[in-house]
């Protein structure tokens, strides 16, 4: 995992799955920072510990922004019901 931090925001590039443990080392990193940046180019999996952080950090008005998502994360967030309650043209970088 490659990790950048600022005062604010963390920006986060995966090498591996987004999973649970990915998730606790993110949380680790987090503190009182309110942005989130994660770049899944080179991630083939996200599960559901994953998902439910990103909610998570967003229903407490966090910035989350995923760059690159696998498709199995759509289709993750259309079994969970978010893929109506996300907006994904505001969390997806192109």
């Amino acid at each position: 995992m490659k990790i950048k931090k600022s005062k604010y925001s963390l920006r986060v590039e995966l090498h591996g799955n987004f999973n649970l443990q990915a998730v606790r080392d993110i949380e680790s990193l987090m503190s009182k920072r309110q942005e989130l940046h994660v770049d899944l180019s080179k991630s083939r999996f996200v599960d559901s510990h994953a998902v439910i952080f990103l909610h998570q950090l967003m229903v407490r008005n966090a910035k989350v922004r995923l760059r690159n998502p696998p498709r199995i994360f759509y289709e993750l967030l259309h079994i969970l019901g978010l893929h109506n309650v996300w907006e994904l043209k505001k969390i997806i970088e192109p």
